[in-house]
């Protein structure tokens, strides 16, 4: 009887860790099409400049989600929409 606890303790400490990331990132994260819907609203007020340095974040988090990497796509389109969303460095007067 204590080995049959013992296993089903070993393998509740081997599953929690992968079900509670899943909880994670589906609770805080956002999916793809949100994300590239987002990064869309926020190019539209972004300068040419931000948007050029996005750009590559942009188009390889859309390439990943395609692939079914969503959790490192979306990784990638935050990183664009944070590029974009940050003011523009210039220098100043």
């Amino acid at each position: 009887m204590k080995i049959r606890h013992a296993v089903i303790a070993s393998a509740a400490l081997v599953l929690a860790p992968a079900a509670f990331a899943q909880d994670t990132t589906q609770a805080g994260g956002q999916d793809c099409a949100s994300l590239q819907a987002k990064y869309d609203q926020a190019a539209a007020a972004a300068t040419a400049e931000q948007l050029s340095a996005a750009k590559a974040a942009r188009d390889e988090g859309a390439k990943l989600c395609s692939e079914g990497k969503s959790e490192e796509g979306a990784a990638k389109l935050q990183e664009a929409i944070n590029a974009i969303s940050s003011p523009s460095q210039q220098p100043s007067s």
